[in-house]
């Protein structure tokens, strides 16, 4: 049949006349005509699961075309325009958050050390490892998207945290009078069993992101912990011969006491062992606050959540939003059960008629399509055309007229897409507003339950944002069973190590509140739980550990002097409480570089692991200190 325009182009005396019929109608207001009658919209169909280089060269073609018209106002939405945004994005982040975390990162060594060799020689080691990770993944064939431009950043300040104790105990040594090769072969007696363990657990926390359902946060789980144990590799490889073959710096030769830093760790002891309980009841309280506010997180997901506020991309959806019938694709699969029918049997299409009238009418759902919309048209062009006549056949019989023209028809690729050629499933198929996975879930649930009585087909929620929405109410399960088995293996090696399941579960309890307080932070500022922001559980718990274990390890050395647990306590925090405190100073700064991103969550992910690692370094100097001296209080002087 010849189709009929629905408005004639060429012929502008006919403009009000398709107009009137078009909004006399209702057809496609909502989807191809907007609501007030101002904007038309243009549907393109394409292929899925396009690469990248076939996206872009569609993105940039559909720019083209548009830059060639000056209408008052014109926008471009769709899975295609936003691949393409956040790609041409996450290409310029990964640049600005490695040369943000590289420019913070030199300018705290330089405060730290003073010296051109406290700058460069940290830098080599972590740098290499950046490069080594990103050989391994072009390797591998893993391209960056937006979850891997982490990566860079993550591998640098984690990597340089090995290289700070590392360096901090060969300054000890050196500061003792001990001649240079000597002390680096102490050095690393000292703390290199400490540095294995703390790269094992961060490795560790990294892989909990394997029980994610989402393959790219699996995959940055993966890369993130194999770049943590590469570190590992050049820290114990590289950096001995590079201190082996330079001088020993000035730097390492200063007095202890007159190092800013040791005085502050000195000072922290002194009040943490004077107020040893009140320690101990303010982290009780922070962490019963933190799980209260915590009770307020919303497992939610947004299409353009990510999108800042002023950017155009998403002024362009929110026109799609409030001018037409939304952004967020509808996908349902309606199937017939009954084997002596067919979608275009009479009770069927009955059947399939009450499915449409509740995604219109209940769910909301525009630019709906389904075979019923076949169906229309085809009673249409046997009427003549008539717009009178765009209506579902009255009869039995004209249902039949109407299903013989569609089944001449039923190869054109517009009627594949709706239905399949043994004519026993159907695909509805439009658009919603993004109310969020929340909303959505539970119009999901209560769709199920009101359709659930058909009596010739079934339905089937089904489409990418299913998916998403389905996995994002998987993420606080996935989480928790994540961390749990971290606990759980992370306790295990330190029960092993220490040959004491209580120093075990007291090396826990300040790697808890840390995780409590992004929970409590999230609660309160109302940050979603979702995909990107669920990564911040096991990424924080891996690097918080860390410091505890050489806490603990040094603690361990100094058992067997005879001495008080008071005096280990204070050796060991004048020891690893200034390495401590300057990795600390180091990852938030490299982590709160994130803050700058235009993807809200991304932001989050920086602001989120940089709260919990500041908690994590009061907790192990604070909490830390105090549980081990009430744990056994008779051997404490």
């Amino acid at each position: 049949p010849m189709p009929i325009p629905y408005i004639h182009v060429n012929d502008p005396s006919r403009y009000e006349g398709d107009s009137i019929r078009i909004y006399s109608h209702q057809k496609r207001v909502g989807s191809l005509f907007s609501l007030d009658g101002k904007s038309i919209s243009m549907l393109v169909l394409i292929e899925d699961d396009l690469s990248k280089v076939e996206t872009d060269t569609l993105y940039h073609a559909v720019t083209k075309i548009l830059d060639r018209y000056h209408f008052d106002e014109m926008h471009a939405a769709g899975k295609a325009i936003g691949q393409a945004f956040y790609v041409n994005k996450v290409r310029s982040e990964f640049t600005l958050f490695l040369a943000i975390a590289v420019i913070l990162i030199i300018v705290i060594l330089a405060l730290i050390y003073r010296s051109v060799w406290g700058v460069i020689v940290p830098l080599i080691i972590v740098v290499l490892s950046v490069i080594w990770l990103l050989g391994i993944m072009s390797l591998s064939g893993k391209a960056v998207d937006i979850m891997t431009t982490l990566l860079p950043l993550v591998l640098f300040v984690v990597g340089i945290s090995d290289v700070i104790h590392l360096l901090s105990r060969y300054f000890e040594e050196i500061r003792s009078g001990v001649e240079k090769q000597k002390a680096i072969v102490n050095a690393y007696k000292s703390v290199g069993i400490a540095t294995f363990l703390t790269s094992l657990t961060t490795a560790i926390g990294f892989l909990t992101l394997l029980t994610s359902g989402v393959r790219p946060v699996r995959e940055l789980g993966i890369y993130a912990a194999i770049g943590v144990l590469v570190a590992f590799v050049l820290a114990f490889s590289l950096l001995p011969a590079l201190l082996s073959l330079g001088k020993v710096p000035k730097v390492a030769y200063r007095e202890p006491s007159t190092v800013f830093w040791n005085k502050l760790v000195e000072w922290i002891f002194i009040r943490s062992v004077k107020n040893r309980r009140l320690v101990l009841i303010i982290s009780g309280l922070f962490f019963l606050f933190s799980l209260w506010f915590a009770r307020s997180i919303n497992v939610d997901n947004h299409l353009l959540e990510d999108v800042a506020d002023d950017d155009p991309i998403r002024a362009s959806f929110e026109f799609f939003e409030s001018e037409f019938s939304g952004v967020r694709p509808f996908e349902l699969l309606f199937s017939v059960s009954d084997s002596g029918h067919s979608i275009y049997s009479y009770e069927v299409v009955v059947e399939m008629v009450r499915v449409e009238s509740y995604l219109k009418d209940v769910y909301g759902v525009g630019f709906l399509n389904s075979p019923l919309s076949i169906i229309r048209s085809a009673n249409q062009a046997l009427h003549g055309g008539l717009d009178s006549a765009h209506v579902l056949p009255s009869s039995e019989e004209d249902l039949k007229r109407a299903t013989v023209l569609v089944t001449m028809l039923a190869k054109r690729p517009e009627f594949k897409a709706l239905m399949t050629l043994d004519m026993r499933h159907a695909r509805f198929s439009g658009k919603i507003h993004d109310l969020g996975g929340k909303v959505v879930r539970e119009k999901d649930a209560q769709l199920l339950e009101d359709l659930g009585d058909l009596e010739y087909g079934k339905v089937q929620l089904t489409g990418m944002s299913r998916l998403i929405d389905r996995t994002n109410a998987d993420l606080s399960r996935d989480m928790l069973s994540g961390i749990f088995v971290a606990l759980f293996v992370v306790a295990l090696i330190i029960a092993l190590l220490f040959k004491s399941v209580k120093l075990a579960l007291i090396s826990l309890i300040p790697n808890i509140i840390p995780l409590a307080a992004i929970a409590g932070t999230m609660g309160v500022f109302g940050i979603d739980l979702k995909v990107s922001t669920s990564v911040v559980f096991g990424i924080a718990f891996g690097i918080a550990v860390d410091d505890s274990i050489h806490f603990l390890m040094k603690f361990r050395q100094l058992k067997g002097t005879g001495r008080s647990k008071l005096y280990m306590l204070k050796r060991t925090s004048i020891s690893t409480g200034k390495a401590i405190i300057l990795t600390s100073v180091i990852l938030i700064a490299g982590f709160i570089s994130l803050s700058f991103s235009n993807f809200t969550s991304t932001h989050y992910v920086g602001l989120l692991i940089s709260i919990a690692l500041a908690i994590a370094v009061l907790a192990d100097l604070f909490l830390l200190t105090a549980l081990l001296l009430v744990s056994n209080p008779r051997k404490s002087t």
